[in-house]
């Protein structure tokens, strides 16, 4: 499983997406009956939030993706990335308990206990 880290956390950013697509369908719907060009700046609060929720997703399934490339090219993860990973989800569990941060704890967890090469020994050609 360790090997497939990166992969499970782009499978939690493709599950972040489908909640985000199912809780705010409405404020989505809103931004595509609008023209979506510039549809987003307030007073409209909930097409905000469904922008930066599917926005956040992206960025996890990147993260995901860039992970499961070092773990395929270098063997590991930099502990920077890890740490990096589980402040933000604690972070996030702190402000925002009821919300999906929990399961990327486990993997940032699992991340950090992988072996770890130094920054001088990481050669990516």
């Amino acid at each position: 499983m360790r090997e497939r880290l990166g992969t499970i956390l782009m499978g939690i950013a493709v599950l972040h997406e489908v909640v985000g697509v199912f809780f705010y369908s409405s404020a989505l719907s809103d931004i595509l009956q609008a023209g979506f060009f510039n549809t987003i700046n307030p007073p409209y609060w909930e097409r905000d939030a469904a922008f930066w929720f599917l926005m956040f997703g992206i960025t996890l399934f990147l993260m995901g993706w860039i992970a499961q490339w070092m773990l395929e090219h270098t063997g590991t993860i930099p502990r920077f990335f890890s740490w990096g990973l589980l402040v933000m989800c604690v972070l996030g569990v702190l402000m925002m308990p009821a919300s999906g941060f929990w399961l990327a704890i486990p993997v940032a967890i699992l991340m950090l206990r992988l072996p770890h090469l130094e920054a001088t020994q990481i050669s990516i050609a």
